[in-house]
């Protein structure tokens, strides 16, 4: 079996290497280009330094990589193994990703790092997982919309209230001051400066300032969205609402203003991908824009002690 480092020429053939894995487990397929896209043009990830592919006979049959998570302060792996591949691939790709975090966390000089990855409810590499320490975290949901089939609609704002883009400097700045507030209680979130979350959008698949809105009640910034624009579908980066502004309709509107303007950007598909257990139940909220949940998936994690 030939082992190397992953390039963005992989792209086909890890869809097809995620497909497969779904098929066996869920018996559909879901995982896109875009999907793999994301993950192999992840401006954390070397690939040559932290990502390896398993080949045989010219087919991939496993796959892993890791990465600094971009808004914690965590390490993200991925994971993919062949239904075909040996039982042992697994516990080799999780025991490469183990060195990976192990080197990385000594180098940073931290006494403890957690690793996550995410994987189908119910997976195969699920015995292998529990043997290498590894336990769930947290589930997600994956919520899509097909705006050709629901035929979405800019909404009309409420008195006092407006759905604008942030235009300008200014007001990027002022939809990061609401985001940090929405998210301040979520579990997986750490404060980043301006200029900080400003460099990481930037360099995300599909950024698009265009596409950054912001919910005005009385000319105060109330709610905020970013979406993005990717070579095959839409996407729902970040969304919030202020906790004083919760309850008045204002993510339905903004979600509705990026699905139109998905729509007319030639996209039909859009998604987001939604902790099930958020408190602020996000994932009623993006239902009631008429998405519809399309599978889920378990957040695993693993503690690496650098000694």
């Amino acid at each position: 079996m030939r082992i190397r480092a992953a390039t963005t020429n992989d792209l086909t053939a890890l869809t097809e290497l995620f497909q497969a894995i779904e098929l066996a487990e869920i018996g559909r397929a879901g995982t896109t280009e875009a999907d793999i896209r994301q993950i192999l043009l992840t401006p954390e990830l070397d690939l040559e330094r932290r990502s390896r592919v398993y080949e045989k006979d010219g087919d991939i049959l496993g796959f892993a990589a890791l990465h600094s998570a971009p808004h914690a302060d965590r390490l993200r792996a991925h994971l993919g193994v062949s239904p075909v591949a040996p039982d042992s691939l697994t516990a080799a790709l999780l025991r490469q990703i183990e060195g990976w975090a192990h080197g990385q966390t000594s180098t940073a000089g931290r006494e403890r790092e957690s690793v996550t990855l995410f994987q189908m409810p119910q997976a195969l590499a699920t015995p292998a997982l529990h043997d290498h320490g590894w336990y769930v975290a947290r589930r997600y949901n994956r919520l899509i919309i097909d705006v050709n089939d629901e035929r979405p609609s800019r909404p009309r704002s409420r008195a006092g209230t407006e759905i604008r883009i942030a235009a300008c400097d200014d007001d990027r700045r002022r939809l990061h001051a609401v985001l940090e507030e929405a998210l301040s209680g979520h579990w997986n979130h750490r404060r980043r400066a301006f200029e900080e979350f400003w460099a990481d959008q930037q360099q995300r698949d599909g950024h698009d300032p265009s596409l950054w809105w912001i919910a005005e009640v009385e000319k105060t910034p109330a709610a905020v969205l970013i979406a993005r624009s990717q070579p095959d579908r839409g996407w729902i980066a970040w969304l919030g609402t202020e906790q004083r502004y919760r309850g008045r309709g204002l993510a339905r509107c903004l979600l509705l203003a990026a699905f139109a303007e998905l729509k007319a950007r030639g996209h039909h598909m859009i998604g987001v991908d939604v902790d099930s257990a958020n408190d602020t139940n996000a994932t009623g909220v993006y239902e009631a824009a008429g998405m519809r949940v399309l599978g889920q998936a378990d957040q695993w994690q693993r503690d690496i002690n650098p000694g």
